[in-house]
């Protein structure tokens, strides 16, 4: 039996299925997606292994997306960014100073 932290992965795309239109998000997928020569243990390679199969598994599943998001995309392990994984990579910058006052404005109602 896998231990928790590796079967969590695999029951969120399960559920995501079951309840197809649905839409996985991992904030922060970095910090259980790291470089595989960078980890100490064997469980985190294996979580980014299985990570890596189901999102292969995907592809059968056209109601299902899976999004990720980093603010160090060069820490995540390569093969999450080889071509076939994502449908694209988006790039959000540091917003200048008017887009800034923008976001100020949204989350203050002003």
């Amino acid at each position: 039996m896998s231990p928790p932290c590796e079967s969590n992965p695999r029951k969120a795309f399960e559920e995501a299925g079951k309840n197809a239109s649905s839409i996985i998000f991992i904030d922060e997928i970095d910090s259980i997606a790291p470089k595989r020569e960078k980890t100490n243990g064997e469980v985190e390679r294996r979580i980014v292994l299985q990570l890596l199969i189901l999102m292969d598994g995907l592809k059968a599943c056209a109601h299902v997306i899976f999004m990720g998001a980093t603010n160090r995309p060069n820490s995540i392990d390569p093969t999450l960014r080889r071509f076939g994984r994502f449908d694209r990579e988006i790039d959000i910058g540091v917003s200048d100073e008017v887009g800034r006052l923008e976001i100020l404005r949204i989350h203050t109602k002003i």
